[in-house]
């Protein structure tokens, strides 16, 4: 069998977010349902019977929740850092037949308004992908860019994890993905912050196997941190509001101290 290691450099995970296939391998399963999930919850929200609407997801790789809203009649807009993980979405959404109805370019989540043609009913962004902003102004940079391009009564519905400092312990996610021969295992260590630090520090292990041979790759990248009286307190001086706090399933909960919750929210009045 072949064998190959890669180490990702400067925080950089080369062979998982720059390679558009591996990434959606590994996270294609579940994606039906998360997607189902931000249209069942932006429908209860804003209202909404079943008729089309829109939706915008920063930083969204291979657009894989987008295809599925499209696929069910929505008008989608999204957009990457890197420029392959657009184009290969944007082949997908070809192949697919949702081309036109996905509008998808490369912008990075802290100046991204300019580009939307036309304000959203409804943006999401799910498992902590908005905490790869690594500062308080790029976050709220962030948010002002989403009020600017969400309708008046739209929704930003964000899946976050909130941390208690010197409580959380170092944790480990298994990931699996396969297609057709090719099977994909991630096995990922969270380090929590330490020393007065924001950094949670995810060591990430792709174990790839296809019939050719095993190829092993590795990386490191940084994810910042919030306790909840710094993600509420955040949002308090942003240009949008919590509105309503909910589990995966769109249930109404209370935010946790230590774990992970959606967060809908609206614009200020």
């Amino acid at each position: 069998m072949a064998r190959q290691t890669q180490q990702g450099e400067g925080g950089n995970p080369v062979g998982f977010y720059r390679d558009p296939v591996i990434y959606d391998i590994l996270h294609a399963p579940g994606t039906a349902g998360e997607a189902r999930g931000v249209e069942s919850l932006a429908r209860a929200v804003l209202g909404h019977g079943s008729e089309p609407m829109s939706f915008l997801e920063p930083a969204c790789g291979t657009a894989r929740h987008l295809r599925w809203l499209a696929t069910a009649g929505h008008r989608c807009v999204g957009f990457d850092l890197d420029p392959g993980m657009i184009g290969d979405a944007r082949r997908r959404a070809e192949r697919a037949g949702i081309g036109p109805r996905v509008d998808l370019f490369v912008a990075d989540m802290t100046g991204f308004s300019s580009r939307i043609e036309h304000p959203v009913r409804c943006a999401y962004n799910l498992i902590n992908t908005i905490r790869h902003l690594d500062s308080d102004s790029a976050m709220l940079a962030h948010l002002r860019h989403i009020a600017d391009s969400l309708t008046d009564d739209g929704v930003y519905i964000v899946g976050l994890s909130t941390t208690v400092y010197g409580v959380e312990m170092p944790s480990e996610d298994v990931w699996h993905g396969a297609r057709g021969p090719c099977r994909v295992t991630q096995v990922a260590n969270y380090l929590p912050p330490d020393g007065g630090s924001r950094t949670e520090t995810v060591l990430s292990h792709l174990h790839i196997r296809r019939p050719g041979g095993d190829e092993h790759r590795d990386s490191t990248y940084t994810l910042r941190t919030y306790s909840l009286d710094e993600w509420t307190s955040l949002v308090a001086r942003s240009a949008l509001r919590i509105d309503r706090v909910t589990d995966e399933d769109g249930v109404d909960a209370d935010p946790p101290a230590l774990g992970y919750a959606w967060y809908v929210l609206k614009k200020r009045r």
